[in-house]
């Protein structure tokens, strides 16, 4: 059986932060098709379809600043389970000023590529669904472009307001809290690019890299992983068996994920997992491989102080 998934409290939109400080939180640890996965019938995914508690969601991060009156609320990434998420974080969003029974939306979201799983809930808030008018969609120029030209996302996108972002450039959230692009390698059907975000608190700094095509590729990546105080990296895969003959999937295995990065003094935190990967399952020699390299694994509901 795998390891354990987030409270229940969790599930039901109770969580509960800290008062005033900025926390990231973790809405989701899977893979862009989530736990279960459409049209999959292995063990994982079959126990969750028979019980909806056992499933997990798409990998998301949550940013609330709730120092000051107004609680600030912040998504890195849209994805398919974009419903559920919200519902975590209505405690510290609260209702909707005008409409009875709603929640309010958050304050931005950041995207940091165009793949299902990043993407997928955009259309949720359009007007089929929350109807949000001028939220702030951060993403690469040319992603932002890609959604404002395309006719089948334009009646979402004309009433959001799309930011772009440069590899590089910082968004001010706050005059001590900031967010930064990093460019990273990701494959790339639409020439729109991949961000990581490098979120800098008042006290420390953490990476969100839910996606990498190869370690390799990115000369900075030891740089940047030693710069910050707690990263959540992309561990798509533990080895290549699970793609059961496919080709190879262009993600770095957790095992070299590992030898490169677990003796940094970060806190390297795993996410983005495929419903196939063993370290999901509780007491596999995969994930006792990854604990005792003293390295996490991405629960819904982790908090991380900043």
């Amino acid at each position: 059986m795998w390891a354990a998934g987030p409270p229940l409290a969790y599930r039901r939109g109770m969580m509960n932060l800290p008062e005033n400080q900025i926390t990231a939180v973790t809405l989701g640890i899977m893979q862009d098709g989530g736990l279960p996965h459409a049209g999959c019938r292995c063990a994982r995914c079959a126990a969750a379809f028979a019980d909806l508690s056992k499933a997990e969601y798409v990998a998301c991060l949550g940013l609330v600043d709730n120092r000051g009156k107004e609680t600030a609320v912040y998504l890195f990434d849209a994805t398919p389970d974009i419903k559920y998420q919200l519902n975590f974080l209505a405690g510290v969003l609260g209702g909707h000023p005008i409409r009875p029974s709603r929640l309010r939306p958050p304050d931005g979201i950041f995207l940091t590529h165009a793949h299902l799983g990043h993407i997928g809930g955009l259309p949720q808030l359009g007007p089929e669904a929350m109807a949000i008018a001028q939220l702030p969609i951060y993403a690469s120029r040319e992603l932002g472009q890609l959604l404002l030209e395309n006719a089948l996302w334009r009646p979402l996108v004309n009433n959001l307001r799309i930011v772009p972002l440069v590899a590089g450039q910082t968004v001010d959230l706050a005059a001590d809290v900031r967010v930064t692009a990093v460019p990273v390698p990701h494959r790339d059907e639409w020439g729109v690019g991949t961000f990581a975000f490098l979120i800098q608190g008042p006290k420390r700094r953490l990476l969100y890299l839910p996606d990498i095509d190869d370690w390799a590729q990115w000369p900075e990546a030891e740089a940047v992983l030693s710069s910050v105080d707690v990263a959540l990296v992309d561990a798509s895969f533990y080895s290549r068996e699970e793609l059961g003959g496919r080709a190879p999937v262009a993600h770095p295995l957790i095992p070299d994920t590992l030898a490169r990065f677990a003796h940094l003094p970060t806190q390297l935190v795993l996410t983005h997992l495929n419903h196939t990967n063993p370290v999901l399952d509780e007491g596999s020699a995969e994930r006792t491989a990854v604990l005792q390299s003293a390295v996490h694994i991405a629960f819904t509901g982790q908090q991380f102080p900043l």
